[in-house]
């Protein structure tokens, strides 16, 4: 399996809470996390015996696992990325910058509900 497929299993495994210390003490969560570790193995052997392309691998990859060809996509991240580059583009103070930022900012933690949201 290639490091982008085991990677891919990885984030998909940690997304879920509670997951590491199931698969330690579930048998079951085990041997399904094992099973689709297993069928994205065989998947990429068989796009790579077929002679796919490394990036259209990569979509197929992703849209078994998140349904998506992109993958899963941090939306946090890009809003705090598109954000950077809108205050980088324009020349403005210091000062304004930090206060637009003290009250704009996305957390990028998931919020239980009965949890605080932290700034």
């Amino acid at each position: 399996m290639s490091e982008f497929t085991d990677d891919t299993v990885n984030r998909y495994l940690s997304q879920q809470p509670g997951m590491r210390e199931a698969l330690l003490s579930d048998p079951v969560q085990h041997m399904q996390a094992e099973a689709l570790r297993q069928t994205l193995g065989m998947v990429e052997r068989a796009l790579t015996d077929e002679g796919v392309p490394d990036d259209v691998r990569r979509r197929v990859v992703n849209r078994v696992v998140w349904g998506e060809p992109e993958g899963r996509i941090d939306f946090h991240a890009r809003v705090r990325e598109t954000r950077e580059q809108v205050l980088a583009a324009y020349d403005l103070p210091t000062e304004l910058t930090d206060a637009w930022h003290a009250n704009h900012s996305v957390s990028a933690d998931p919020v239980r509900p009965d949890e605080e949201p932290t700034a």
